[in-house]
């Protein structure tokens, strides 16, 4: 009933906003499609029991619907949002806008595919301090589709005594050459280099996606920290978290698969009307400028990682709670990366913030650690959990 030549306009307009994204085709009765999310142009007005049928016999999570201003299209997205909403999570947008909304979305829905299935390794219990951070583990399973692994300390250590030097000795070298400063002797370095390959095969003996590791203990066993294994871990591509802090690791996690670059889990040691200031003693070395290798904050032993950040650059703050079904997250802007204080953890970044976020940090809590990101993630996080199920916290 509507001119095929205007329908075909409205299609090619929809596609040229999506490149590369795979095309169902137009359709004109109910298709099964395979895929979590479904863009869906509607193009005239007559289509709704298509769109319908469409989402029913795909089983998708998330149907955007996409509309413009003629041949009825914007009463059919009207008509079949509500009835959708029995079915999945909806949205609406202008065919104007598309490309802006459909692309984070779509990025989202990828990255999550990418995390569900993985398996997650922890080593050790989780820290005796993380009172709140713990306890909760098969909400983070069941929203997010992850396997938690459990291992002792004792395999970590099991592997440890199967590394040679040669090994170990490739990588302190290619570490200490791209450091700006060594502050540690060589023995320390090769401890920690050779606890660095140790933890590696052990996360790809498993298969597994992120580690996060009882990392005190380790100090008190060995006299030498996991700060430099875990930054190791994650310049190759493996997610890696402190104290066997699941929520903050599998935070990282999706902030990683959403950025496509390693995410930073630290203290929050100071908060202003507008910034955050954190810190720990890992992060991963690729992300930073330049950075030393030094001792451990607490314990005074060998090897920390104190990183330094390029000013200006835009993050993500974040950090899943899974007590409470929340993902709380904010935009935010490096104002200093360079460790400047002498009673904190070595890698130091102050983040400017909206004063709202700031304020929800010390008025709810949601624990000692959040999670730095690259970029801004925020309408990603937001697609991302409501694909999840997850509440969310949002602060622009």
């Amino acid at each position: 009933m509507h001119d095929p030549a205007r329908v075909s306009r409205y299609v090619s307009t929809f596609r040229e906003a999506l490149p590369g994204v795979p095309f169902l085709g137009l359709i004109t009765e109910p298709t099964r499609a395979e895929a979590d999310v479904l863009v869906v142009l509607v193009a005239t007005g007559g289509t709704e029991h298509i769109v319908l049928g469409t989402a029913k016999l795909s089983g998708v999570r998330y149907v955007l619907l996409v509309y413009h201003d003629s041949d009825n299209s914007l009463p059919a997205v009207l008509e079949v949002a509500p009835a959708l909403k029995d079915l999945c999570e909806v949205g609406l947008v202008p065919l104007s806008s598309v490309g802006a909304e459909a692309r984070p979305l779509l990025r989202a829905s990828e990255a999550l595919s990418r995390i569900r299935g993985g398996s997650v390794l922890v080593i050790g219990k989780p820290s005796p301090w993380l009172v709140y951070s713990s306890g909760a583990e098969e909400r983070v399973t069941s929203r997010l589709g992850v396997k938690l692994e459990f291992l002792e300390l004792s395999a970590l250590y099991e592997e440890l005594r199967k590394v040679g030097y040669t090994e170990v000795s490739e990588e302190c070298s290619e570490l200490a050459s791209r450091a700006s400063e060594v502050l540690v002797d060589e023995d320390s370095l090769l401890k920690a280099c050779k606890l660095s390959v140790a933890m590696r095969r052990l996360a790809s003996e498993l298969g597994a996606v992120a580690v996060s590791v009882r990392c005190f203990d380790i100090i008190k066993d060995l006299g030498v920290s996991g700060c430099v294994a875990l930054s190791r871990l994650l310049d190759r591509g493996v997610v890696a978290g402190c104290e066997a802090d699941v929520p903050s690791t599998v935070t990282m996690l999706i902030l990683s698969a959403l950025s496509g670059k390693p995410s930073w889990v630290a203290n929050v040691v100071n908060v202003g009307s507008s910034s955050v200031e954190l810190a720990h003693c890992t992060i991963a070395t690729s992300l930073t400028s330049r950075y030393s290798l030094v001792t451990h904050f607490e314990s005074g032993l060998p090897v920390a990682v104190a990183g330094v950040l390029e000013e200006g650059v835009e993050v993500t703050l974040a950090k899943y709670d899974p007590k409470r079904d929340l993902l709380k997250a904010s935009r935010g802007t490096v104002r200093s990366g360079r460790p400047t204080h002498p009673y904190r953890c070595r890698t130091q970044v102050a983040v400017e913030v909206p004063p709202g976020f700031a304020r929800s940090l010390l008025e709810d809590p949601l624990g000692a650690h959040l999670v730095l990101g690259m970029g801004n993630l925020l309408d990603e996080l937001r697609y991302l959990a409501t694909l999840a199920s997850m509440r969310t916290e949002i602060f622009r």
